[in-house]
């Protein structure tokens, strides 16, 4: 298969040693790697090949420390216009990966980047390829096909549960623990006995709440709190673990 990389990095020495990491993927597939040291630079290309119906590059690195704008900023930017591409922080610092949720990252690699954390990224972007992305939720007047991407939490809230995603909520028959083990493979964690939430729309943590996209605050259970920043982390920077 052909895979194509941009990676955003103003650090030179950086940018060539991503580059020849990701080149040494061509043993086993057909790569294409372009490099860019500005923002600008990286926005221009992307639009470019928009504009021209090119195909996008599949992965999109992009160093969190970047002089001209934030590297978060950055990413959010290029997540808000090209949502089909596979969004990749980079940093040197473990610590800055956590600031990063709301850009919407598909994974964070630190640095320096091994061929290991490629393949790993290559292996599970065609294992997400090949996964439902939707789910269909029934209640008593109608079916609705539902992203699993866009649910920020599903509650338990007495016979029901509801599904809620930024614009919309949902009313279910099936049980909080049937949507645990349903989409437990795809990012959420069951913070409290009554809530069960999409870490990928994690916005911040405070003691005893979450806040998610949308500014929604959920109680978290205090005995699962640890256990939660390091599922957190596995999920959303398992590289970085």
């Amino acid at each position: 298969m052909k895979f194509n990389f941009a990676v955003c990095d103003d650090n030179q020495s950086h940018l060539n040693e991503i580059r020849d990491t990701i080149c040494k993927l061509s043993d086993n597939h057909d790569v294409e790697v372009f490099t860019h040291k500005t923002a600008d630079d990286l926005l221009e290309f992307m639009e470019d090949k928009k504009s021209k119906e090119y195909s996008l590059p599949d992965f999109v690195l992009i160093d969190i420390e970047m002089p001209d704008i934030n590297g978060i900023e950055l990413a959010k930017q290029i997540k808000d216009m090209y949502p089909e591409v596979c969004l990749v922080l980079v940093t040197s610092y473990i610590e800055y990966a956590v600031k990063g949720y709301e850009a919407k990252a598909d994974r964070y690699l630190l640095k320096p980047i091994k061929i290991e954390d490629i393949e790993t990224l290559v292996e599970d972007f065609m294992r997400e390829q090949n996964k439902v992305k939707k789910i269909i939720v029934k209640d008593k007047e109608q079916e609705h096909l539902i992203s699993i991407r866009d649910i920020l939490y599903i509650s338990a809230e007495d016979k029901y549960t509801i599904i809620y995603t930024e614009n919309n909520r949902y009313f279910d028959y099936k049980s909080l623990k049937d949507y645990e083990e349903i989409l437990g493979d795809y990012g959420f964690y069951r913070i409290h006995r009554k809530h069960l939430i999409n870490m990928y729309h994690h916005k911040s943590l405070r003691k005893g709440f979450v806040t998610l996209g949308g500014d929604v605050e959920l109680p978290l259970s205090r005995r699962k709190e640890n256990q939660y920043r390091e599922q957190l982390l596995r999920t959303l920077g398992r590289d970085l673990l």
